[in-house]
């Protein structure tokens, strides 16, 4: 398993969808998720530290765990099938035992970083899914906007 860190949260408004990429540092790779509109804006509410007034449903699941004594302690990204990806909640509960709990990704993530527990993703979901970053780069820099000259022209190199 390998640890990985949201890398960017962007907005896709003629889907509605939310792209998350992740990345995981050791390996050089990124893992590029499409999630939900209402998912997405739960991550990029904790990313940017905004609070709501009432408790969304990321945060009223933690405070019934806190209730129960239950902890996270950590988010898992454990699997990639049919353009899916797959994750899972690890959990401790009052009396120690360990539990492992399925978990759609976006909520998993949701939940880790208001924990700011590890997030992990298994090597074959990273090898199967993920993105060289190098590469990626490359295509980027394949697409950048030419640079232009005084009348307006694209300075080819």
């Amino acid at each position: 398993m390998v640890s990985v860190d949201l890398m960017s949260v962007a907005m896709i408004e003629e889907t509605a969808t939310v792209i998350l990429v992740l990345r995981a540092a050791t390996l050089k790779r990124l893992l590029v998720m499409e999630v939900g509109l209402l998912e997405g804006r739960a991550i990029t509410l904790e990313v940017e530290g905004i609070r709501t007034p009432r408790p969304l449903t990321h945060e009223l699941t933690l405070r019934v765990m806190e209730a129960l004594g239950a902890t996270i302690t950590r988010v898992v990204i454990c699997d990639y099938r049919d353009r899916t990806f797959f994750a899972s909640l690890e959990l401790r509960t009052a009396d120690g035992r360990e539990l492992t709990i399925d978990a759609r990704p976006s909520d998993a993530l949701a939940l880790a970083l208001r924990l700011k527990v590890p997030i992990m993703a298994e090597e074959k979901v990273l090898d199967e899914a993920g993105l060289d970053e190098h590469e990626l780069s490359e295509r980027q820099a394949r697409f950048q906007v030419p640079e232009s000259d005084d009348e307006g022209e694209p300075v080819l190199h």
